[in-house]
């Protein structure tokens, strides 16, 4: 009995090795100095470090409390396997475990912020090295099985329930260190996985278990607060009845027999939709992901852009170059070859399940001339790392017309296809769905060098029906492509079409929600001391500092008490959060002792637009040690500025902020009459008839003057630095006022020029009520007066506004005068809307829609509907329809593009106000045009919006960035 004793102090007992001792921790030690005094060895085991704080056991015992009653709730087939689950989960402590984001003492003190500072009642233990990994059973117990590097879960789980394998669709792993991560195992759903380390917990329910995909995640969260050492050695006991026994018999896996799980790739079709090569597949691209894609198959060369904006919608547009055919006449566009213009959208209907494909409709050529206009509906079905897909195509991708049209079953007119496009622009609803359709489809294979894929399809057009007659032979309808990968925002593609045409193409892709960009090139955030300064503040020194660190201008400090009042101006930015925690590392730093609360209020051109309460001691604490969820108050919170006076505002900081008035400020910066900026500037023209792409590169130079606290001259000059309008002789023909298609002339007739100098005064008039008149040139085509007015409470998720304008055209060469605008000289509007702003608190999309008069004096309404991501980038469309019928309308029959903005936040490496703001406008009409204002209060006021204050960005590796 005391050799076992001794034996199992120096092997494995049940997976785990004997507990080595270990040193207490004392009261106020931070974590990594209590790691770094244990004693050496390669034994102890840091990812399974417990830190456990008695304030997060109600929280814990809640989730317990959640999970089991979620367990009595359900159905499950064996009431057996039921009550032994419910047992076992009840038997199970509630410990108080709080995660690490990093179980490493060199980190740690790297970090901070991150590193707990421990206390009398805290636990901690640092466990030795695992040998094993357990799963979780449904019966309830462990099943503890030998730790094999590389293998994965579907490798455990054959190892403890090979029966349950094949009916097992999802699976959750706890780690060590208390990570959840969830993937898809079953040949369907496969998903690429993370290692499994020694000490992990696999939870895999089947399918007909009835316990659902929340039940699971809240069971593995829970399991997560466990000590993993405390569960193996209890294998046998009350507190996990089920022993390992699956193991002898199962077990006897190797790393040599483990296979690599790996996610579906998605890749583009030719036609820059996901797909074959000709062929659409329903799969879709995760929620945020942008692809710019170019291929060519003789005579088509095609340029696509298309955004995923959820995860459930595909859209996009496309350039066609048709090189065998010419665009117009030679006295017009000389040899440039044919250009079609497209808009596609795909919608999928129905999920992927075990036994159910996934299902999509899709539209080609949707809001476009109609020459390639298609309709289907196709549905794929994934086996591991084959995907196959089926579909029917009506219009362009079933011109075969290898089967009958079931629709023609309900009304025999679905047999016919219109070709009358009329103008274009305009969705064919009497051709959607109608004339020949054929059956398409085929597989996608993902070879076992992760880089390749194969494809083949069978392609429901015949090419017997192609626009304009440009027929081509096909000598089969079998295509056959390969694409490779060499890495994830890359594909390179090559195939064999029509049997006897090759095709070439490449795809860039990126993510929108994760661009981000490490701030290399701004100064690094000063460390936050956990003590306050004793000598009196520097304050030139911190304004300075404060704008160095954010941008953002300080035009006042006053104390009042144990509170300190700053006013910022010049609020630019996408990452407010951000430059607000470099700000505070400032005002720390420099205040006084005694202040305990930071009040920064926040305007604009002197009207108020939101404050910032900040608790200096939680703000401190919480930045310079990691603090138990349970114990964590808000240490910033936003509230509603006060209308003049020092207002009370009460909130969960327990603050209490006087109603005096400040005494005499501290510092006042005396007011800056000038200031400028340097930018890039970019101008573009394309798809006409000179060339696909005309485009100007420049530089712009905004200045402002103040001439008061809400009254500025604001302006920019504009340079010219290098361009190909030589080309650009082409101008639009209209019938109406030439408010826009007189483009060329504007971007041609002058390198250097003036687009906008204007005056503005901004101020409110009452609570939530904004205004602001303006006058100057407004814009690079016009100049005039006008004025908006805002309705918009703070953090609401609507506002209200109403502009007016009275204009005249400018000159082309957009200098001082309007003598020279051709037939528009002389030309004066006035134009006006009133405009509805929706936050509609739905997958962060918001809708913005315009009624009123428009620059050539059609009467319409402008609807834009865009959705902006957590770091800040947006994607949206809009479209204008006005009185203007489509025929006078001309190409393209009504207003319509996208855009995608870009705060430089996100791409460049330093922090910076602009956006790039990227729109696309198939074509420049001027029915449905609008003034290009300068300054708006949407914008002016959006510190207001609670949810364009709280972007972040987008989480970076660990030790990147400042």
């Amino acid at each position: 009995m005391l050799l076992a004793v001794f034996l199992c102090g120096l092997l494995t007992c049940n997976g785990v090795t004997a507990q080595t001792l270990q040193l207490a921790h004392t009261d106020g030690e931070r974590l990594s100095d209590w790691m770094l005094r244990q004693p050496s060895g390669a034994l102890l085991y840091t990812p399974g470090l417990q830190w456990q704080v008695p304030s997060e056991r109600e929280a814990q015992a809640k989730l317990k409390r959640k999970v089991l009653d979620a367990l009595n709730a359900i159905p499950m087939a064996s009431s057996t396997d039921k009550a032994n689950l419910g047992k076992w989960v009840e038997a199970l402590p509630v410990t108080g475990r709080v995660r690490l984001t990093q179980p490493d003492a060199r980190w740690l003190q790297a970090h901070p912020s991150q590193d707990p500072v421990l206390k009398s009642d805290h636990k901690v233990a640092m466990p030795n090295r695992p040998t094993s990994v357990s799963v979780v059973m449904q019966s309830g117990g462990l099943c503890t099985v030998p730790h094999v590097a590389g293998a994965q879960v579907r490798n455990y789980l054959q190892a403890c329930v090979p029966s349950q394998l094949e009916s097992t669709d999802r699976a959750y792993v706890v780690q060590p260190d208390g990570a959840v991560a969830n993937y898809g195992i079953a040949m369907w759903n496969q998903e690429a996985q993370a290692g499994i380390a020694p000490g992990a917990l696999v939870w895999a329910p089947s399918r007909n278990s009835g316990i659902s995909n929340e039940l699971s995640l809240q069971l593995a969260q829970f399991l997560a607060t466990q000590s993993y050492e405390s569960l193996v050695a209890n294998v046998g006991s009350g507190l996990a009845p089920y022993s390992g026994a699956p193991l002898a018999a199962n077990a006897s896996f190797t790393s040599t027999s483990t296979a690599t799980s790996r996610s579906l790739p998605i890749t583009a079709s030719d036609w820059g939709f996901v797909g074959l090569l000709q062929t659409p597949s329903a799969r879709m691209s995760p929620a945020g992901d942008a692809r710019l894609s170019m291929s060519r198959v003789y005579p088509y060369e095609r340029t696509n852009v298309f955004v995923q904006p959820f995860d459930w919608l595909e859209a996009g547009f496309r350039y066609s170059n048709i090189s065998n055919l010419l665009y117009g006449p030679f006295e017009l566009s000389g040899t440039q070859a044919l250009k079609d213009k497209s808009i596609d959208f795909k919608l999928r209907l129905l999920e992927e399940s075990a036994y159910m494909p996934q299902v999509a409709l899709g539209m080609i050529d949707f809001g476009g001339t109609g020459l390639f206009s298609s309709e289907y509906v196709v549905a794929n079905k994934r086996f591991g790392n084959l995907d196959a897909s089926l579909g029917m195509g009506w219009g362009y991708l079933g011109s075969s017309g290898n089967v009958p049209n079931p629709l023609a079953k309900l009304n025999s007119s679905f047999n016919t296809r219109s070709a009358d496009f009329g103008m274009g622009g305009t969705p064919a609803f009497k051709s959607f769905f109608r004339g020949p359709a054929a059956l398409f489809g085929g597989v996608q294979y993902h070879t076992p060098w992760r880089n390749w894929v194969l494809k083949a399809e069978y392609d429901g057009n015949n090419y017997q029906n192609e626009p304009q007659a440009n027929n081509r032979n096909q000598t089969s309808p079998f295509n056959f492509g390969v694409v490779y990968r060499p890495n994830p925002s890359v594909d390179l593609s090559l195939g064999l079409e029509r049997g006897n045409t090759i095709m070439v193409g490449f795809t860039l892709r990126t993510s929108l929600p994760n661009l981000s960009v490490p701030k290399v090139s701004d100064p690094p955030t000063p460390k936050i001391a956990t003590t306050r300064p004793q000598q009196a503040p520097d304050w030139v020194s911190t304004v300075a500092d404060v704008t160095y660190m954010s941008s953002w201008v300080v035009q006042k400090i006053a104390l009042h008490g144990s509170v300190m009042q700053v006013d910022i101006e010049a609020l630019s930015g996408a990452h407010w959060n951000e430059r607000l925690h470099r700000i505070l590392t400032i005002l720390h730093r420099d205040a006084p002792a005694n202040i305990q609360t930071f009040e920064l209020n926040l305007n604009d051109q002197g009207v108020p637009l939101t404050q910032r309460v900040v608790n200096r001691e939680a703000w401190v604490k919480q930045n310079t040690q990691l603090v138990p969820p349970a114990e964590v108050v808000p240490a910033i919170v936003a509230v509603e500025p006060p209308v003049q006076t020092y207002q009370t505002v009460s909130n969960r900081t327990g603050l209490k902020l006087k109603q005096d008035k400040p005494n005499t400020p501290e510092w006042e910066r005396t007011p800056a009459l000038f200031g400028f900026g340097v930018v890039p500037s970019w101008q573009q023209n394309i798809g006409g008839p000179d060339g696909f792409l005309l485009f100007r590169v420049g530089l712009s130079v905004p200045m402002q003057l103040r001439i008061s606290n809400n009254v500025a001259i604001t302006g920019s000059l504009g340079l010219n630095l290098y361009d190909n309008f030589g080309k650009f002789k082409y101008t639009a023909p209209s019938d109406m006022p030439r408010v826009r298609t007189y483009l060329r002339e504007y971007m041609t007739a002058s390198k250097f020029n003036v687009p906008n100098l204007q005056i503005t005064h901004f101020s409110d008039l009452a609570p939530n009520h904004y205004y602001s008149v303006y006058a100057g040139y407004l814009e690079s085509m016009y100049a005039g007066v006008g004025g908006e007015w805002m309705y918009r409470k703070w953090h609401s998720p609507f506002a209200f506004g109403v502009d007016i304008n009275r204009l005249q055209q400018r000159s082309f060469n957009q200098f001082f005068g309007f003598s020279n605008a051709g037939e528009q000289t002389g030309y004066r509007v006035t134009t006006g809307h009133a405009t509805a702003y929706i936050d509609t608190g739905w997958q962060n999309t918001h809708l913005k829609l315009s009624a009123g008069r428009y620059l050539a004096g059609d009467l319409g309404v402008t609807l834009d509907v865009g959705k902006t991501f957590a770091n800040g980038v947006s994607v949206g469309a809009w479209a204008t329809k006005t009185n203007v019928s489509a025929q006078r309308f001309g190409e393209g029959s009504f207003d319509k593009g996208f855009y995608l903005r870009i705060p430089f936040d996100v791409m460049t490496t330093s922090r910076s106000g602009n956006v790039a703001n990227l729109f696309y406008n198939p074509l420049t009409r001027d029915g449905g045009a609008k003034l290009n204002r300068d300054f708006t209060l949407f914008g002016a006021t959006s510190p207001r919006s609670q949810r364009e204050t709280s972007y972040m960005p987008a989480a970076l590796p660990l030790n990147r960035g400042n």
